[in-house]
């Protein structure tokens, strides 16, 4: 009898095609955290996207040996909850890393050339003429600040230093300085540096009690007035108060975001009246290059487990 494994939300047919060779794939009614527990009580393995594993959840599985996370983080899943169960959590880190670089360079053209200001223009109020009132910038020789130099980080600065030539400078602490070195990145040791002398700020750091509120209030008076703030990277890290308030008062000149603080955001955001900003509903992730490889990724290591291979990526290892 195949062991059964829980798919919370849909992933990439390739995944599920290469899980169904080895496992039986099951689904709860909803997302739900109660229909969740009811359809993992008897699953070997679980597959999570975006929603929460909680440890209750974890604890109402007795015959769980794996939990995947589809995707490159895993903030939305209790490392140490399974840790204490000894399950690894095995996920997908890089798998991600040219679809969400692309979408933040995609959200700093869209604020640059004012593309989705102009098409509601000309589409609902066929206001070709807002062609002349309108004044758009280029991305040549602006300065883009990256905070944090990571994977996704390192394809953004190639994209904007070789595709628009850009002057790139970067802030992170735990980055060896030979690294953006390579890159012809410029390394700054103060993040204050970093926003004061940016066009660009592009945030591409992991949601951490650390990171928590990294942008806020002091942090975005920093900034330029005439600069675009980009995140791609999670919605706990910035303020989104603090964010708001700035581009209402003029405080900066935009922003383009992936990512919010809740998710999803209330349908009141006063983010999504303001012309200046850019949003898009998390998405930056899910070209179907990405989704697939995310998919193909995870199942490997959730087969590996069932399997007593070992994986490759376990984003708990050192709690186990």
């Amino acid at each position: 009898m195949k062991p059964k494994v829980l798919l919370v939300q849909e992933i990439h047919e390739a995944g599920v095609d290469l899980l169904k060779q080895e496992v039986e794939v099951i689904m709860p009614k909803s997302t739900k955290p109660e229909d969740i527990k009811a359809a993992i009580k008897e699953c070997a393995g679980v597959i999570v996207r975006n929603q929460k594993l909680t440890k209750d959840i974890i604890e109402a599985a007795p015959n769980l040996k794996v939990i995947g996370r589809h995707g490159a983080g895993f903030d939305n899943i209790d490392l140490q909850a399974a840790a204490d169960k000894g399950l690894p959590v095995v996920y997908a880190p890089g798998s991600n890393n040219i679809s969400v670089a692309e979408g933040a360079v995609g959200l700093m053209l869209a604020l640059a050339k004012k593309i989705p200001e102009a098409d509601n223009k000309l589409k609902k109020e066929n206001d070709f003429q807002f062609r002349v009132r309108v004044r758009t910038l280029e991305l040549n020789q602006k300065t883009l600040g990256l905070i944090g130099f990571g994977q996704i980080a390192r394809h953004v600065c190639q994209i904007c230093k070789f595709g628009f030539n850009m002057n790139v400078i970067t802030y992170d602490k735990f980055i060896s300085p030979e690294i953006p070195k390579e890159y012809g990145v410029k390394l700054v040791d103060d993040l204050d540096v970093l926003l004061s002398q940016s066009d660009f700020v592009s945030l591409h750091v992991p949601s951490t009690p650390e990171t928590f509120q990294l942008i806020n209030q002091e942090t975005l008076k920093k900034m330029k007035k005439t600069a675009f703030f980009i995140n791609t990277a999670r919605g706990p890290v910035v303020d989104e108060k603090a964010l708001i308030k700035a581009l209402t008062q003029k405080e900066i000149a935009g922003a383009g975001l992936d990512v919010f603080d809740p998710e999803p955001p209330n349908a009141d955001n006063p983010l999504f009246t303001m012309n200046n900003v850019v949003l898009s509903p998390h998405m930056c992730a899910h070209t179907d290059e990405g989704l697939k490889r995310m998919a193909v990724m995870v199942v490997h290591g959730v087969l590996d487990v069932l399997n007593d291979r070992s994986p490759q990526y376990v984003a708990n290892k050192h709690l186990l």
